[in-house]
């Protein structure tokens, strides 16, 4: 099985990831036609070199046609009582507004018309429906699975009562079946990831503010080692997590602070060092390079 190493020292999202896979060598031609086997519409995709603070990569984002400056993507449980639970994290680039001119810590909230509602069993559905690979179809499905899991446990529901507005948006579809398909293109099975930079502070949510990492991003990396510093935001979004979950080669065990410090002191060595990489730039700006690398050892 071969593996990547994916350094993760400013946490991961979703098209942070399609990214790097882009950047390491995955033709970006070759994730447009088969994104189209999906049969979605109304998206565009924004595709360009750039950097962050001297640490050149690739920004990748996907654009709504209704919606062409980002919007915030809000998951939506649909609990037995009617009563709703909701809540907003930023999958691209960890900004709640996903458009390449959004950066900084901005949060909007807009009501539940913009964007779509689907269940996990319509969101397999598209997926399993399609002329994708097996693999890619049962990654991705993994993926969905496991994030549909993580907040059906947070909010004391079931997989069947939870319905996905923010990961069933088309851009978020497109982040996790785009990454199943890259991996495998290049050949790749699995990633080895450092332990994850998952930011802190607020989040601003329909119902109030929430501490980052959010309640379904913590359960999906509660088996990880995870750290913070001084940076402040959701480094580590909930595609991000659950990418982590479905792709991680193995999980290590250390969870002493200076350990984790050795460990991704360690693992930025081998990324300096590595003649394969590739990077995804994020979107926002912060004291340090905002992206997530990828690369070969």
């Amino acid at each position: 099985m071969k593996v990547l190493q994916g350094l993760a020292s400013s946490g991961i999202s979703g098209n942070m990831m399609i990214g790097a896979l882009l950047d390491l060598g995955f033709p970006y031609d070759v994730l447009q036609q088969e994104i189209e086997k999906l049969h979605l519409a109304g998206y565009h995709f924004v595709h360009r070199r750039g950097e962050k603070i001297g640490v050149e990569g690739i920004y990748f984002d996907v654009h709504l046609h209704e919606h062409p400056h980002g919007y915030d993507r809000i998951s939506e449980t649909v609990l037995p009582s009617s009563r709703q639970v909701h809540h907003s994290h930023g999958h691209g680039g960890h900004s709640h507004a996903r458009g390449e001119e959004n950066y900084g810590h901005k949060h909007l909230t807009h009501e539940h018309s913009h964007g779509e509602r689907r269940s996990y069993t319509e969101i397999k559905q598209i997926i399993e429906g399609s002329d994708l690979s097996k693999w890619v179809k049962e990654k991705s499905v993994e993926a969905f699975y496991r994030l549909g899991m993580a907040e059906a446990a947070v909010h004391n529901s079931t997989l069947e009562e939870v319905h996905f507005h923010e990961v069933g948006a088309i851009d978020c579809i497109i982040d996790i079946v785009g990454t199943m398909i890259g991996m495998e293109y290049l050949g790749y099975e699995a990633i080895t990831f450092s332990p994850l930079h998952v930011g802190k502070g607020k989040v601003n949510c329909e119902h109030g503010l929430m501490d980052v990492p959010t309640p379904a991003t913590a359960m999906l990396l509660r088996e990880f080692p995870t750290y913070t510093t001084t940076v402040t935001g959701e480094l580590v979004t909930p595609t991000g997590a659950t990418l982590v979950q479905t792709l991680s080669a193995d999980v290590s065990t250390c969870r002493d602070e200076a350990a984790i410090k050795e460990q991704v002191g360690r693992m930025m060595a081998l990324s300096d060092s590595a003649t394969h990489k590739g990077v995804g730039l994020g979107t926002m700006n912060l004291i340090i390079p905002n992206v997530f690398t990828l690369f070969e050892v």
